[in-house]
């Protein structure tokens, strides 16, 4: 039963509700013999305005596909009038494919999956979520061919049309996600997984997308540790995706150099595409490693809205010539990014034109770092996530490119984030907000946001509604405050705005904690530089044997296939 049974609506109503003009309607009412016919219910109404059944007019509208020229801000290729329709009168989603996703993910994963492995089965249930939302006409060929078979083990061909589909949407690039998978299907009931999916109700592209995220975020959590390089915590996507879109009205291109699943990019493109209202102008573009992160950022933006985005293989440290996947000296409005932490390059890294001068061989940080200021247009803004020892090590190569960072005035402010946020590791990050250099620096926001949060489960922490707002609304008032060329005050314990001197008089140390005051103090010896130099060292020492310790247990485990 319709969850609009029993509901009656205008003519107006339907062009409302499906956001397109009066004459619209009149058009399909004319051209098309199987439009619904008014309600006899409103036959002999006084007022002589004619409706018509919600529930008849939401399945012949779920039937038509609205063009790309007539997409609205968030709309994903595939959108049907039949979606406006529901989302704008009000209809709640079934949740049916959410249910489905979860029981093929979670109690009823070892029944479908065969001898596929936990994140194969997740890899064979994501790419079937993206189809079923984003491409339609495929996903019915898939249903047609799952339907022939008499028996649930029918992967192998089964997976072949999936790969072509992929093909056919994403390109050829991200169809080599799924043959690699054929070898070892055995039982896997892919069929059964195809018909459970396909009978979930009507096609909601929210639904869709929300069940794919939930299926990454279970992905994340099977690789544990190895999940560094795939995810980015929902905490810091929401806190960089307000701070960079501020002011975002003439943003053109987003661009990230790490796109593990797409999930930063994408959120970015979201609020660009609202505020501006023509996501049609603003290109998207990232770069992974590996063909499987990219694909399944490809599946990820397409379900978002984002299906033309241009992805291509990058590389786990940036070079000097632009970066991962060089294209050339292209820069970007917008560039978002949570690069992997503290890798070593595995190639000289030499030479002259690194901006601020070549990185540490042994960790990659602040070529991230430089690879976004680069990559910037002219008026352009970046966010990177990077561990909290950048904001402070000692390293010499490493000072040196933060102090000509801050000289050239490419540093606009440090937002420092708590600690297990991270599925991967329990260590604090730091938000690095970069712009286009302006030659000259007067003062840096610092927000020291490392007390915030509470854990959800025992080792993960989340950021509370509360908390995002206070974050941002630092930062525009401190943005304020320089436009009317007043000084920011800051809030004790939260925020405040340091003097290029007092940088320099810091030897260029940007931890937020190190400037921002928290209450009262017995003490208020000023810090002395000689003692935080030392202490960085020993920060960084322990940083160091850390990441070795924690190599070699992934070493060890390894070993035993674990």
């Amino acid at each position: 039963m319709s969850d609009f049974e029993g509901v009656l609506v205008t003519r107006a109503d339907i062009a409302r509700f499906a956001g397109v003009k009066r004459p619209a309607v009149t058009n399909w009412e004319r051209r098309h013999a199987d439009f619904p016919r008014p309600s006899e219910e409103s036959a002999d109404a006084s007022s002589g305005v004619e409706r018509f059944s919600a529930a008849e007019v939401l399945a012949w509208l779920g039937q038509r596909t609205i063009p790309a020229n007539a997409r609205q801000p968030g709309e994903p290729e595939g959108t049907t009038y039949g979606d406006r329709f529901r989302s704008a009168l009000g209809g709640p989603r079934s949740g049916a494919l959410i249910k489905a996703v979860d029981l093929l993910s979670g109690q009823q994963a070892e029944r479908f999956r065969g001898a596929l492995s936990h994140t194969d089965h997740l890899t064979v249930l994501l790419t079937l979520v993206y189809l079923r939302g984003c491409r339609p006409e495929e996903w019915q060929r898939i249903v047609a061919e799952a339907s022939r078979y008499q028996f649930a083990h029918s992967g192998e061909l089964l997976v072949r049309f999936l790969t072509s589909a992929v093909r056919e949407g994403l390109g050829d690039v991200h169809a080599q996600l799924l043959p690699a998978l054929s070898r070892n299907l055995g039982g896997a009931r892919v069929a059964d997984m195809v018909r459970l999916l396909d009978d979930t109700g009507p096609m909601d592209r929210a639904e869709h997308a929300e069940a794919f995220e939930r299926l990454l975020t279970r992905y994340s959590d099977l690789l544990g540790k190895r999940a560094g390089d795939f995810f980015t915590p929902r905490a810091a996507v929401d806190v960089i995706t307000k701070l960079i879109t501020e002011g975002a009205h003439d943003v053109h291109s987003l661009h990230d150099p790490f796109v593990r699943a797409g999930e930063l990019v994408s959120a970015v493109w979201e609020t660009v595409a609202a505020a501006q209202q023509t996501p049609g102008r603003i290109e998207v573009s990232g770069a992974g490693v590996g063909e499987h992160p990219l694909a399944l950022a490809g599946m990820n933006l397409a379900l978002h809205g984002i299906p033309d985005a241009g992805l291509w293989p990058g590389d786990i440290a940036p070079s000097a010539d632009n970066g991962p996947g060089h294209r050339g000296a292209l820069t970007f409005d917008r560039v978002v990014t949570n690069p992997p932490f503290n890798v070593p390059f595995d190639r000289p890294v030499e030479g002259s034109n690194w901006r601020y001068g070549p990185p540490p061989r042994h960790n990659a940080n602040f070529a991230w770092l430089q690879h976004a200021v680069t990559s910037l247009k002219p008026d352009g803004r970046a966010a990177v996530i990077m561990p909290d020892i950048a904001a402070f090590s000692a390293n010499p190569s490493e000072r040196r490119i933060r102090a000509a960072m801050v000289e050239d005035g490419a540093v606009e402010a440090l937002i420092a984030l708590p600690a297990q946020l991270f599925a991967s590791t329990g260590i604090s990050v730091t938000v690095w907000l970069l712009r286009h250099p302006t030659g000259s620096c007067d003062e840096i926001l610092f927000v020291d946001a490392s007390h915030f949060g509470s854990l959800t489960t025992r080792v993960r922490r989340e950021l509370s509604k509360d908390e995002l707002r206070r974050i941002h609304e630092e930062h525009r008032s401190w943005t304020e405050a320089r436009d009317a060329r007043r000084p920011f005050t800051g809030t004790d314990g939260l925020s405040r705005a340091v003097s290029i001197e007092k940088l320099r008089q810091m030897d260029y140390t940007l931890s937020p904690a190190f400037h921002v005051p928290r209450g009262k103090r017995s003490d208020t010896r000023p810090a002395d530089r000689a003692d935080l130099a030392a202490l960085a060292g020993h920060l960084a020492a322990v940083h160091e044997r850390t990441q070795e310790a924690d190599a070699a247990v992934e070493e060890l485990l390894g070993r035993y296939g674990l």
